[in-house]
């Protein structure tokens, strides 16, 4: 498979994924807690940069714009979003009873942004990629229940 038809096949992969912390979170409004409110921030954050990073993707898929050259500068965005997400993640104050499965999600989230540095260009598969990123959102749906909040949901109509 060429790097560009498999780049197509993890952009729409891509979208079906990760997307919904904070809608997730602000399902909570009633909880006064500053780690749901401080997450729900976080997770709002990755949202809009997933909702981003697959609308320009795609953008370049339909043109037929979408060499390394082009997507390189939407993927490093995206990785920022996803280093700024786990960073913020970390300084949170979680119960001690999420902590491990905070962590886990950060590393699920490390894995996404490495991928992004390769998968364009073909140095890391199409099924790494989509199968990091169905880790993540696990990861993500996993923290999300142990704060009694609902699963996230993927990008709908990718």
């Amino acid at each position: 498979m060429t790097g560009s038809r498999a780049w197509r096949l993890a952009w729409c992969a891509a979208g079906l994924l990760l997307v919904g912390c904070a809608s997730a979170a602000a399902q909570t409004s009633t909880a006064s807690s500053t780690y749901l409110q401080q997450y729900a921030s976080a997770g709002g954050a990755l949202d809009t940069a997933t909702t981003t990073w697959d609308t320009l993707g795609k953008g370049l898929v339909t043109t037929g714009t979408n060499t390394v050259a082009n997507e390189a500068p939407i993927d490093a965005a995206y990785a920022r979003a996803l280093d700024t997400f786990s960073n913020a993640l970390l300084a949170i104050q979680f119960p001690a009873s999420t902590r491990n499965d905070v962590h886990n999600l950060v590393n699920a989230a490390g894995a996404v942004r490495n991928d992004l540095a390769g998968v364009a260009s073909g140095a890391v598969s199409t099924t790494q990629f989509v199968n990091d990123e169905a880790n993540l959102q696990n990861a993500i749906n996993i923290v999300q229940h142990e704060l009694g909040l609902e699963s996230s949901t993927p990008i709908a109509g990718a």
